[in-house]
């Protein structure tokens, strides 16, 4: 799996916050210095300082900076967040497509441009998926010897839509 770039940058930044190199109340560098610094684009040099504010590392103050947060925890007693990488499934979608799979999205676009169903795709949809779309997935199902009634299907656009869907 290709991993992005932004990512060496926000576990190097974490590392070196939580290993205590980088002390609770430094003013770290602007999102443009960061960028120029590590070769980003700007939006993912304010993304790398989004991701830190969530973990609790940073929090940024408008006019002033992105600071180190004070941490409750010891460097010693802190959680090594590499130890469940291997666990972890990244919701993301920031990777690159695999190769031949620009030749089917492009397929399936031309495919949708030519079916007459466009507009429609280009509303919002019900979050549970079209009733026709449920339809069709309930047949095949059936098909294979299970039996799903189609108000039971969801449809949804990824896997955060689908826990969002099913936890409301």
């Amino acid at each position: 799996m290709v991993r992005a770039r932004y990512k060496g940058v926000l576990d190097a930044l974490a590392t070196d916050i939580r290993a205590g190199k980088i002390p609770p109340g430094t003013r770290l560098p602007t999102h443009r210095e960061l960028a120029a610094r590590e070769g980003l684009a700007l939006v993912t040099a304010t993304r790398v300082y989004a991701e830190l504010a969530a973990m609790g590392l940073v929090s940024g103050e408008t006019g002033r900076g992105t600071f180190v947060r004070e941490t409750s925890l010891s460097p010693s007693r802190a959680i090594d967040m590499r130890a469940f990488a291997d666990d972890v499934v990244d919701l993301n979608f920031n990777y690159p497509s695999l190769p031949g799979q620009a030749d089917l999205l492009r397929n399936a676009l031309r495919g949708l441009a030519s079916s007459g169903d466009l507009e429609a795709l280009l509303r919002y949809q019900p979050h549970g998926g079209r009733p026709h779309e449920r339809a069709s997935v309930a047949l095949h199902l059936e098909q294979r010897g299970l039996t799903v009634p189609a108000d039971q299907v969801l449809i949804v656009n990824g896997a955060q839509h689908g826990l969002a869907v099913v936890a409301l």
